[in-house]
């Protein structure tokens, strides 16, 4: 969504335009022809679980493109959103790494961007000198109340696809799969 325009509701119903994956859906087709396979349950794993990681590149994709206006990305936005909720908008950052379901590493890396940016500050903790919190900047605040519509409209058009049942059972689905594979 590279304007500030939120599309109308697209309908529900599946249609035959063709889609960016049906290459590698063709190809995994011709493969279980090749390969003689008799059921299809192979096939439609296979085809599923690409289908899941295409579908979470084009979302993040499609995501990040208004933040890379900003030097952002959807994981240093959800950081940002993480601090900007937090009390104080302040947080250590072995708490943003669990949030964030990252490695320590990873959120030094974050927290470093975040601050190059000036949107947090690495400062000591006033109740122990050697602990370091990410606090948001003044600047960051802005940013967060700022930019916060323009994401909840992205998200909206997003999934304006969907109706509330449909969207139930896909959130219920998804947590299932990460059930099993977490």
């Amino acid at each position: 969504m590279s304007s500030g325009t939120v599309p109308g509701r697209a309908s529900a119903q599946p249609t035959a335009i063709a889609s960016s994956f049906d290459p590698f859906e063709q190809a995994m087709r011709d493969l279980a022809r090749r390969l003689g396979t008799q059921s299809s349950d192979p096939l439609q794993q296979s085809v599923l679980s690409r289908l899941l990681q295409y579908t979470a590149l084009r979302l993040t994709d499609r995501m990040d493109e208004p933040l890379r206006a900003h030097g952002l990305n959807s994981t240093l936005w959800t950081a940002l959103v993480i601090i900007y909720s937090s009390q104080g908008h302040e947080l250590m950052p072995s708490a943003l790494s669990d949030f964030l379901n990252s490695s320590r590493t990873h959120v030094t890396r974050i927290s470093k961007d975040l601050a190059a940016h000036g949107f947090v500050q690495r400062v000591a903790s006033e109740h122990d000198g050697r602990q370091v919190l990410l606090r948001l900047t003044a600047k960051g605040r802005r940013f967060v109340e700022q930019y916060l519509p323009q994401r909840r409209a992205q998200l909206t058009w997003t999934f304006a696809a969907f109706d509330a049942a449909e969207l139930a059972q896909l959130e219920a689905l998804t947590r299932k799969l990460l059930r099993v594979v977490d």
